[in-house]
């Protein structure tokens, strides 16, 4: 049975109107590699998928509950891992990240994430962007 998981990207949207998301590099390449990627992990018992995204992101990024504007399920991708984005009121408004899980955090643009992001992450990725660009319209 494979364990269900569940991350979250921090989205920031800059002063020039672009979208900017964090991503965190794993402490341990063991753990997804040692490319930046979405912070991620187990669903609890008696957590949900979205309890779960930000304890993780808490966790691995230092995402602060009084900094999110709005979260939002963006959907599951590799069968088991559920997606969430957060817009964020301040993207130097974070806690310290937990070491041993995380050796580095980066905000990136989605043509950086391409280029420099884990792989299989890319395609949920360009998701939640093409999501926060379409609510993010001017009407």
């Amino acid at each position: 049975m494979k364990i269900e998981r569940a991350g979250l990207i921090p989205c920031f949207i800059n002063a020039d109107g672009d979208v900017e998301m964090m991503f965190m590099k794993p402490s341990d390449p063991q753990y997804g590699g040692s490319d930046y990627q979405i912070a991620k992990g187990k669903i609890e018992v008696g957590e949900s998928q979205m309890e779960t995204a930000i304890r993780e992101a808490h966790e691995e990024l230092g995402l602060k509950q009084d900094n999110i504007i709005h979260t939002f399920y963006c959907g599951k991708f590799l069968g088991r891992t559920y997606v969430f984005a957060s817009i964020v009121n301040n993207k130097e408004d974070f806690d310290p990240f937990m070491e041993d899980e995380t050796e580095s955090v980066i905000w990136m643009t989605m043509e950086q994430f391409a280029k420099e992001g884990r792989d299989i992450h890319i395609d949920v990725v360009k998701c939640v962007y093409d999501e926060i660009c379409e609510m993010h319209q001017p009407s």
